[in-house]
């Protein structure tokens, strides 16, 4: 069996310098950090002789804090083998700012990435130029050697472009590009309507943007999509119960994030009862079935035979 590799996670700031129209930690509205660099260091001394092989960073947008280079250094200090940053990527367009922060260690860069074009990424993001600059950002990182996984959140914004957008990924040669469901909370939850498609109305699509990736040889992986809606992609979701994250969010600490998610975030109903991937499952988000309801989840008769098929067994 394969040992669960253990995480701290660290929320480093509610602030960003986007806006987006979809954000599930509701950045657009936040005026003030909410952790200090004192309560961080506590955090990364009193786990340091834990058995954690990383340190996963993000906000809001982590690079925003003045002292971001600082808390880069006390993970070293405290000797965490690897670093996880999760970020817009828009600073990194500074060659300057990048450098350094490699050079301070982060050795993965999550980047969001949600449109292939800059009339819809700004939109998204709401904040002129964040397009040009998360790509020239990416450019740049790469430049330094850097691996980059993306991340890339389905809405009725971006849906329809989901092959355009994992095209331009390709072409810029990252290294695991994830596609991920929305998270109707925060933002997302306030602009329910105008952001959150149905998942049966984007299957179709998301099924072609992992086809494509997959046959250019390049890691692609699902987040927070319920099983029913990605027939024949299940092998492409994140294997979840292979880490363990223990978060640092604000002002107080979870144990198990993924435990929290299950049991606070989504929710299984009906359809879930005799389905055989109810235990992998995580269920739908509960914002988004007090609004939609039940309807279109749950396995069709004949789904059984085009599920397996096609679904990806390798997972790293």
């Amino acid at each position: 069996m394969e040992k669960i590799k253990k995480m701290l996670s660290i929320h480093l700031t509610d602030l960003c310098n986007s806006r987006c129209i979809f954000c599930v930690v509701d950045s657009p509205s936040q005026k003030k950090d909410q952790v200090s660099r004192k309560r961080i260091e506590e955090f990364l001394l009193e786990n340091s002789d834990s058995g954690y092989s990383a340190v996963n960073l993000h906000g809001g947008e982590p690079t925003t804090r003045k002292d971001f280079l600082d808390i880069l250094n006390l993970i070293k200090k405290y000797q965490y083998p690897e670093i996880i940053l999760q970020t817009n990527g828009k600073k990194f367009a500074d060659q300057t700012f990048a450098k350094e922060v490699c050079e301070a260690g982060v050795n993965l860069f999550v980047i969001s990435v949600h449109s292939a074009s800059s009339e819809i990424y700004d939109s998204i993001a709401r904040v002129p130029q964040s397009f040009e600059k998360a790509i020239s950002g990416i450019k740049n990182l790469k430049a330094l050697g850097a691996k980059i996984r993306t991340n890339t959140v389905v809405s009725k914004l971006n849906y329809h472009e989901l092959p355009e957008i994992m095209s331009l990924l390709l072409s810029r040669d990252i290294d695991h590009i994830n596609i991920s469901a929305l998270h109707t909370a925060g933002t997302a939850f306030k602009n329910f309507h105008k952001v959150t498609p149905s998942y049966r109305e984007i299957e179709a699509v998301v099924k072609k943007a992992v086809q494509m990736v997959d046959e250019n040889g390049v890691k692609v992986t699902l987040e927070g999509f319920p099983y029913c809606c990605i027939r024949g992609m299940e092998g492409y979701v994140i294997d979840w119960d292979a880490q363990k994250f223990k978060m640092l969010f604000r002002d107080f600490e979870l144990d198990d994030y993924e435990e929290y998610m299950d049991k606070s975030m989504r929710i299984h109903g009906s359809p879930c009862v005799d389905c055989k991937w109810n235990k992998a499952c995580g269920g739908v988000y509960k914002e988004y079935i007090s609004i939609v309801g039940w309807d279109e989840f749950g396995y069709g008769k004949n789904d059984d035979e085009e599920r397996s098929d096609n679904c990806a067994t390798s997972q790293s």
